[in-house]
């Protein structure tokens, strides 16, 4: 079974839905609960990258039960030269330049093989990453 790397677009509504907090319209809370079934219906091996840590602190910086959560979802991933040059070559490459901490997260799945969930438009199928959108099943 592949590992999964995974996106703040899942991580977050996935902190959010396990800590109970209020969603601000009927999407968030949509997403918060698809978030909830798949990380608890997910059996495969699942990793989060340092870019995707920061980006979840950036929203929870204080919160201590946010901050446990994290702790659980194994060590973030070094982004070390080979990733950097897998970074540049995606941007290089994309029809449609995506974002730094995106582009990191593409990388990193790259190199190891893995799929990478979430549900972020940015991710597309010429950018040799496999993905998931947990949104969709």
């Amino acid at each position: 079974m592949k590992i999964h790397h995974l996106d703040s677009s899942l991580v977050i509504p996935y902190i959010n839905a396990r800590l109970g907090k209020r969603a601000r319209d009927a999407e968030s809370a949509k997403k918060n609960k698809r978030a909830w079934e798949f990380m608890s219906n997910c059996q495969a091996p699942y990793r989060i990258s340092a870019a995707t840590y920061a980006e979840v602190m950036r929203g929870n910086y204080d919160d201590e039960d946010a901050i446990a959560i994290l702790r659980e979802m194994k060590t973030p991933l070094e982004l070390g030269q080979r990733i950097a040059r897998r970074w540049a070559l995606l941007q290089r490459r994309a029809a449609r330049e995506m974002g730094d901490n995106d582009a990191w997260n593409a990388a990193l799945a790259i190199a190891e093989n893995a799929t990478l969930v979430g549900s972020d438009h940015a991710f597309e199928p010429e950018n040799q990453v496999c993905v998931q959108n947990f949104r969709r099943g």
